[in-house]
């Protein structure tokens, strides 16, 4: 709920989900991510938004009461040329502002519609997003589950050879491979623990 007073305008909001979205937020950075997302997020999508998404590790977070795991989109913006436009021969006044709202009125209430799914058209028709996947090819994909998989069921020398293959295949290093290479190595040495269940606090340093 919200924490402050009658005093005080911008009250700062305290709950579980803050927290947990919170730590993903920051984790985006241990495994080199711009996108990640929770097991709560992703059960909310469609099939066709989960077959674009890669599952990268599984941990408990503060402030949640079960194990999640974390999947990321995998994009290389930089695959994307941007192209300088020219200035529109506009100029600007109060009735292109009204029929610029309005135009944006018509494009959202679109794009809510029930009938379109404009995350699918994205990621089935959109040429930039398309470019931006190109990296991420099959193979590419296989390997890494076969990483994963080895690495939450504790076979971690197995493990280290795909993720150690997956982590130089893409033309920058691949984050999630060097995430789980670096919580294996220190200071398990490659050797999962008798502890070890497919599961690690986020907050562990890798």
């Amino acid at each position: 709920g919200a924490v402050g007073s009658d005093f005080k305008i911008d009250a700062s909001y305290i709950s579980p989900n803050v927290s947990v979205a919170s730590s993903i937020e920051r984790a985006t950075r241990k495994y080199g991510v711009r996108i990640l997302v929770s097991q709560t997020v992703v059960e909310l999508c469609s099939k066709e938004i989960v077959s674009k998404l890669r599952i990268i590790d599984k941990v408990t977070i503060k402030g949640s009461l079960v194990p999640l795991e974390l999947s990321c989109l995998d994009l290389d913006f930089k695959r994307v040329q941007v192209e300088e436009g020219a200035d529109l021969p506009i100029v600007w006044n109060s009735r292109y502002r009204f029929k610029s709202r309005h135009a944006i009125e018509v494009r959202k209430h679109h794009l809510w519609n029930d009938t379109f799914s404009k995350a699918h058209y994205v990621m089935k028709k959109d040429p930039h997003f398309q470019e931006m996947r190109t990296h991420y090819t099959v193979p590419f994909l296989q390997n890494f589950n076969m990483g994963y998989q080895n690495y939450s069921q504790g076979e971690w020398q197995v493990a280290r050879n795909l993720l150690t293959k997956t982590h130089g295949m893409l033309s920058e290093k691949d984050g999630p491979s060097g995430a789980l290479l670096r919580f294996m190595e220190t200071p398990y040495q490659f050797k999962a623990p008798d502890w070890w269940r497919g599961v690690h606090a986020l907050e562990d340093e890798f």
